[in-house]
């Protein structure tokens, strides 16, 4: 997974941070906390990449893009059949996610899936799953991650200079250092 990769996806993490944080749990409603939000909201977006990656996958072998303008056909199908999943994803979840976190969840797959596919069409089958579901999986644990810790940290005394996105930055940062050292361990590169 490149910098690039990485970066992107935790520029969705934090997109999804914000979001969830917008409209915080009152007391006597029935609605979920921002940490179950963001798990609620991870997971279905990891689901709906998956399945545009799958849909996108299918199409690339069996039909190609051959003949035309790979450099425009590439992400305009990835873009669509990310869109297509995650339309229906939307569909069948209506009710389950509040009308604030409906967006992100039909947008954010496309990101995720404009950004993790390209890379792995340049080698074989099992390369290409490899490298995608391990990408994909790497977002939903960062996420998991980084929703555990912003939990914890609403209840410890934070400066007012470094609450909201400075510590959410932070947060990530450490995380990405924290994975990149243990990649540099096993695959003798840290970036």
């Amino acid at each position: 997974m490149s910098l690039l990769m990485r970066l992107t996806c935790f520029f969705i993490i934090l997109i999804v941070q914000f979001s969830v944080n917008q409209f915080p749990a009152k007391i006597g409603k029935k609605i979920a906390t921002p940490f179950l939000r963001q798990i609620q909201l991870t997971a279905l977006i990891t689901i709906a990449a998956l399945g545009g990656g799958g849909l996108f996958w299918l199409y690339y072998n069996s039909w190609g893009i051959d003949g035309t303008n790979e450099v425009v056909m590439l992400p305009f199908l990835i873009g669509l059949m990310s869109l297509l999943t995650s339309g229906c994803l939307l569909v069948l979840t209506r009710k389950k996610i509040t009308s604030s976190l409906q967006p992100y969840l039909f947008v954010l797959p496309l990101a995720v899936n404009l950004t993790l596919i390209p890379e792995p069409l340049t080698g074989s089958l099992s390369r290409f799953w490899y490298l995608y579901l391990l990408s994909l999986l790497f977002f939903f644990v960062v996420s998991l991650v980084s929703a555990g810790i912003m939990e914890r940290i609403k209840i410890a005394p934070i400066p007012p200079l470094l609450q909201g996105l400075p510590i959410q930055f932070t947060v990530l940062m450490l995380i990405f250092l924290s994975l990149s050292f243990f990649k540099g361990v096993f695959f003798t590169a840290l970036f």
